[in-house]
């Protein structure tokens, strides 16, 4: 039940492709830096709860709110669904993942306790031993100094519609840039009924989104907002793979 209803929710995510390059992290401090990455962007994680038979219980979301280095441990805020937080007791295992510009994010870590200090659910967990970074091989990301200024339009059902420019774009999403600082704060995983950009070859593209991760730099006064594209029909898809592949080939001629 608990499964069906967060794919419903928040959809599948990439999934990796036989052939795909790998590399495991595995020193402390090197797990320290992915951790920090993932606090500091507000990434979008989901979370696979395991039994000791390493099948699994559960898929949630949640995101990092904290990392303590000195004693290898970092915590997530409240999963979706709520009742599944009921689920966590030390000693179980979670798989996280992630995909931050192209690269699938995964690892596995053990569950401590919870904060007994807030009201709300804050958990502990344990570093992992490593984290495993996949090279997914649709993500090829065309950068701002490849194509011309292109502005991007977030619709939102409740906020106030968001105006940006590309920084960077995929075949899954984009990364965008707004100047100044957003008021309501993003939410990861907040849904955009819309999307909608114009390539540097005039071809609109139109669909809807969600917000996997965003950050916010004080003295530049910008706020970044990762976004994965959803709703996407197949003419739209198609399109945006011609682009990115043209893009990809002229890059490498370049190059």
């Amino acid at each position: 039940m608990i499964n069906g209803l967060i794919d419903r929710l928040f959809g599948q995510e990439h999934q990796e492709k036989k052939g795909s390059s790998k590399n495991i992290k595995h020193g402390r401090n090197s797990i320290s830096d992915l951790l920090e990455l993932y606090l500091r962007e507000n990434h979008f994680l989901t979370a696979v709860v395991m039994d000791t038979g390493k099948r699994r219980l559960a898929k949630l979301n949640s995101g990092i709110v904290d990392v303590d280095p000195d004693a290898h441990r970092f915590a997530c805020d409240a999963f979706l669904p709520k009742e599944a937080n009921a689920l966590m007791m030390p000693g179980v295992k979670v798989r996280f993942s992630l995909t931050h510009q192209g690269i699938r994010h995964q690892f596995e870590a053990l569950y401590n306790d919870k904060d007994p200090s807030r009201s709300e659910d804050l958990h502990w967990f344990s570093f992992p031993k490593g984290i495993e970074q996949v090279q997914l091989r649709d993500a090829f990301r065309v950068k701002l100094s490849q194509i011309s200024s292109i502005k991007v339009t977030l619709t939102h059902d409740s906020n106030p519609t968001l105006s940006g420019g590309l920084v960077d774009l995929s075949a899954s999403g984009m990364r965008v840039k707004i100047q100044g600082f957003l008021d309501p704060k993003p939410e990861r995983g907040e849904i955009y009924s819309a999307c909608h950009l114009v390539l540097s070859d005039g071809t609109p593209i139109v669909c809807g989104g969600k917000l996997m991760h965003w950050q916010v730099e004080q003295e530049r006064k910008v706020t970044y907002l990762g976004v994965q594209f959803t709703e996407l029909d197949g003419n739209t898809q198609r399109t945006l793979n011609r682009f990115l592949t043209d893009m990809q080939r002229k890059s490498r001629q370049l190059s």
